[in-house]
């Protein structure tokens, strides 16, 4: 009886040993990963991904992550694609900057194969049936739907804030481009400026709020046109990275006097149509940019900050 005794105080022991690890672990993810998912100083990747002549971009933050658009109806199975060889199971925030076909076409698809669980829309309509599919996915799946406004903020996991830069104000007449979702991602001190198609008039609206649009990672308006991004917007943004989400298009972009404006003012460009998807992996302090295919002038690049500047370097 006495060794009986002796043998269950040992199990005791042992079960109360691994009792405490596993509240150890439990609270070590609890503290460092929280709701969101994010270990602190874990990194954030954001892809922009080569989708043709559209926008396509994810920002993954641990568990959680973000769509901002998704090419043409055509690129649908390769974006399903390439977010499920990122490890993407289900989606948090789904992005419509603008209802254009090569901005929410490829959204189709992801909505039919992927769990989407909140949808930020422009509120801008247009009589297509990829936007009517598009509206109809939304509701047979009953997803929240929300229409952005400027001064909206939420949290994409921890390190992770996102805020709505544009629209000011939703207008119909206003044209669709004037009318793009434009968000101010921020992982700590590394800062990316997503567009959309937005124009010259928005980008004046921008100016004129006095925020701050200084970010390290440019997602260069609609497509690198001559229509956006002019001299004083691009000294505000002041990139030192600047990426343009294009494929073979007639209408020239990106234009030459886009591609100059950027070079003077410093910035590394890439582009999809040459480097395929880009991807930006930020620490919150630096980031490295890695493109699918390199260039003479792309290449990966590794920035950190220096002297309260961020420096880059091959």
């Amino acid at each position: 009886m006495p060794e009986y005794g002796h043998r269950m105080k040992t199990i005791d022991i042992a079960l109360g040993v691994w009792l405490a690890i596993a509240i150890i672990v439990i609270g070590y993810f609890a503290i460092f990963h929280g709701q969101g998912g994010l270990a602190k100083g874990a990194p954030v990747e954001v892809h922009f991904i080569d989708v043709g002549k559209g926008d396509s971009i994810l920002v993954k933050a641990g568990d959680r992550c973000m769509l901002v658009d998704g090419g043409r109806p055509s690129e649908g199975p390769k974006l399903v694609s390439y977010l499920k060889s990122q490890g993407v199971t289900s989606i948090d925030i789904m992005v419509a900057t603008h209802p254009h076909a090569d901005h929410i076409g490829g959204l189709l698809d992801v909505l039919r194969e992927i769990p989407v669980k909140e949808v930020l829309d422009s509120g801008i309509s247009q009589p297509t049936r990829t936007y009517e599919s598009y509206l109809t996915l939304i509701d047979q799946k009953n997803i929240p739907y929300t229409v952005a406004e400027a001064g909206q903020t939420f949290d994409l996991g921890s390190d992770v804030k996102v805020e709505v830069l544009a629209p000011f104000e939703v207008r119909n007449d206003g044209g669709i481009n004037e009318n793009s979702i434009v968000l101010k991602v921020e992982h700590k001190n590394v800062t990316f400026l997503l567009t959309g198609d937005a124009g010259i008039p928005e980008e004046r609206q921008l100016l004129e709020s006095g925020h701050s649009l200084k970010s390290d990672v440019f997602k260069v308006p609609h497509h690198g046109s001559g229509y956006s991004a002019d001299q004083e917007f691009i000294s505000a943004v002041s990139p030192e990275v600047s990426i343009i989400e294009v494929g073979p298009n007639p209408y020239g972009h990106p234009t030459r006097r886009m591609l100059a404006l950027l070079e003077e003012s410093g910035s590394v460009i890439y582009r999809t149509d040459l480097n395929g998807n880009v991807v930006v992996r930020s620490d919150g302090t630096g980031f490295t940019v890695v493109p699918q295919f390199e260039t003479s002038s792309a290449k990966v690049l590794s920035c950190a900050p220096s002297n309260s500047a961020m420096r880059c370097a091959v």
